[in-house]
């Protein structure tokens, strides 16, 4: 299922258990996350094996093969993206390449995880920031990865203040770079250094932020929802839930807030 025009990735799921996959070549990249059993497959002149958790990494054009490692079959949950989009967000131009085909490192899995449990009404800033996640995981792996930049904390304030400000109405990265001065590569791994997190997760949680406010002033969700910038109710309610573990009527009714936090953005704990 693609996402939209402006983003070309499809995602897909597959349980395989008599199936063999002939030797072939696609002209994207593809991560396929191995969800149960185990995945053999020849790849650039040897046997790779993915066991559940893992995360296959296949470069475009390379040569591979497929198939189940024992009786029992496997399953796994994929994403093919067009080698341009990767290179569009990477300095150089180059492509990331990781030579063995598999791995268990959380941040790549962490991303790849995001890219699939993306939602078609996400925002642009969320599905952006999905992928710049997902490039810079791979870009640490590769066997050229891109040399890091001293951080920049000031512009990565700037760019805080500025999702900030408009948080309900949503920012874009291309929006972001114009304003800080930055690319998006610089700008996006600066902010995880910085932020620990995503521009996206920063501007959902300031919509939080506003939601909980609103709640602790007796608002309707729905009018809370729309107020804060989300697509509906609804949509505010899963990335709550997400953030807090608990649905936004639980927490009206459950957690009494202060009033006057002494930080910033408050925190649940």
């Amino acid at each position: 299922m693609p996402l939209n025009p402006a983003l070309p990735v499809q995602r897909f799921r597959a349980d395989i258990v008599a199936t063999a996959f002939s030797p072939h070549r696609h002209d994207t990249y593809t991560f396929a996350l191995t969800t149960r059993g185990v995945q053999d497959f020849d790849y650039r002149g040897a046997t790779r094996r993915s066991q559940p958790g893992a995360v296959v990494v296949l470069h475009p054009d390379e040569l591979h093969d497929g198939r189940p490692g024992d009786a029992e079959g496997f399953g796994y949950a994929g994403l093919n993206i067009l080698p341009e989009i990767l290179t569009r967000h990477r300095p150089g131009g180059g492509l990331p390449f990781l030579a063995g085909g598999v791995s268990r490192d959380p941040a790549l899995i962490s991303a790849v995880r995001a890219m699939l449990d993306l939602s078609p009404r996400s925002d642009a800033l969320q599905q952006e920031s999905a992928l710049m996640d997902l490039a810079l995981a791979l870009d640490r792996l590769s066997d050229a990865p891109v040399e890091a930049n001293p951080v920049t904390t000031a512009v990565v304030e700037a760019a805080c203040e500025h999702i900030h400000l408009h948080s309900a109405r949503g920012v874009s990265l291309d929006e972001l770079e114009q304003l800080t001065g930055l690319d998006r590569w610089q700008l996006c791994r600066d902010f995880r250094t910085l932020r620990g997190t995503s521009p996206a997760r920063y501007l959902t949680q300031r919509r939080l932020d506003h939601v909980r406010q609103a709640i602790a002033g007796g608002d309707r969700l729905a009018d809370a929802a729309q107020d804060a910038g989300f697509v509906d109710q609804a949509h505010m309610s899963r990335h709550f839930k997400a953030a807090y573990g608990i649905t936004p009527g639980h927490y009206a009714r459950t957690i009494v807030q202060d009033p006057a936090p002494s930080h910033r953005h408050s925190v649940l704990h």
